[in-house]
């Protein structure tokens, strides 16, 4: 990449922080609850000045998670606002594929791979969200987010408790610091009552 080239990215990223500072200095200044009208405008500006810089810079996955990032706020946003009667998929969908572009430049980050995996798992879609997680646990078998929500999709999605105790007690295995993680031994303790309930 040319030292022009180079300087318009950093100034275009230099742009965004200031962007971003503003919009939390905004949103710190509200009193009443609810997302502010302005934060979706602030995220859209950011997302048209990130892929500005995408086409002189195509295959820079820092700029790709950025973006897939910002999508998946946009969605998320408009969850909170509307709740059941939110449709994020235009963004959701948006962010997944910028995840995606982002994992065909680097595959072993698996911490972009996880965050792709919970936006599949809220989208409901199960065996792709799934299948990422496992991804994950391929590339880091230790990586505690994979691994947890991997134990939560399992269930959630597909009720498949048995299936996410044992990989609770492959967890421990390889992290016992997880022994500690009340709200997840809470959880499987859950599961084992819904087998238990179900064999009655």
């Amino acid at each position: 990449m040319s030292g022009k080239k180079v300087a318009v990215l950093l100034s275009l990223l230099c742009l965004c922080l200031a962007v971003s500072l503003i919009a939390c200095k905004q949103k710190a200044e509200q009193t009443s609850g609810g997302e502010p009208e302005g934060d979706l405008t602030q995220n859209s500006q950011q997302v048209q000045m990130l892929e500005g810089a995408l086409k002189d810079d195509p295959n820079n996955a820092s700029l790709l998670v950025q973006l897939g990032n910002l999508y998946y706020d946009m969605g998320k946003t408009e969850v909170d606002k509307k709740g059941q009667m939110a449709e994020p998929g235009y963004n959701w969908n948006k962010a997944v594929d910028y995840y995606k572009r982002a994992l065909a430049i680097n595959p072993s980050d698996v911490n972009v791979r996880v965050d792709m995996a919970n936006l599949l798992r809220f989208m409901q879609k199960g065996d792709e969200a799934l299948a990422e997680y496992r991804q994950a646990m391929n590339i880091d078998p230790k990586h505690p987010q994979a691994r947890i929500n991997y134990i939560l999709a399992l269930a959630e999605l597909k009720q498949d408790y048995k299936g996410a105790i044992k990989e609770y007690d492959a967890l421990l295995k390889v992290a016992p610091e997880q022994t500690a993680n009340e709200q997840l031994k809470q959880d499987v303790d859950g599961f084992r009552q819904k087998i238990k309930e179900a064999g009655k």
